[in-house]
């Protein structure tokens, strides 16, 4: 994601939002109506503008790993993923001919699989995907664009039921 796209999220502008209009409330019933639009416009208005930094260097790290990695990406997701230790946060990143988990929590967390290391991707009815390597291994995958990545998957060839 370019730094850009942090302000313009939907996500941020919703929070900042809430966050004004909670704080304008509070201060609102303690100090009069006055402060309280006061304070709920200024503190949208920051929250607005400081929470979309701390999510671009939040990620930073991630978009240095991502530099390094063959282009183009077919998409680059926001994923929660299971590993040996449980589930860590990271990204999945699809090129044509492999995918690549990415996760920095717990660890340095980098697996990329060919097409031939996947022997079929399943559709879950719970907005996950599980991806089989053999029949006792599978990578379990949590996203909001779980549709999108199995659409893509499904275009570009991958073993896609579900």
């Amino acid at each position: 994601m370019k730094y850009s796209d942090y302000y313009f999220s939907t996500g941020v502008r919703i929070r900042a939002i809430l966050f004004g209009i909670l704080s304008g409330a509070i201060t609102w019933f303690i100090f009069g109506w006055q402060l309280g639009v006061l304070i709920g416009a200024v503190g949208a208005l920051l929250h607005s503008f400081i929470l979309p930094w701390m999510l671009y260097r939040a990620d930073l790290p991630y978009i240095r790993l991502k530099n390094t990695l063959p282009k183009p990406f077919l998409i680059d997701a926001r994923v929660r993923f299971t590993v040996k230790d449980g589930t860590v946060g990271g990204f999945f990143v699809l090129t044509d001919h492999s995918m690549i988990f990415l996760s920095l929590e717990r660890g340095n967390h980098r697996l990329e699989l060919s097409r031939k290391d996947v022997r079929s991707v399943i559709a879950n009815e719970d907005f996950t995907i599980s991806i089989f390597l053999n029949d006792t291994q599978f990578i379990r995958v949590m996203s909001a664009a779980t549709e999108e990545m199995l659409d893509i998957l499904r275009q570009n060839g991958w073993s896609v039921s579900g």
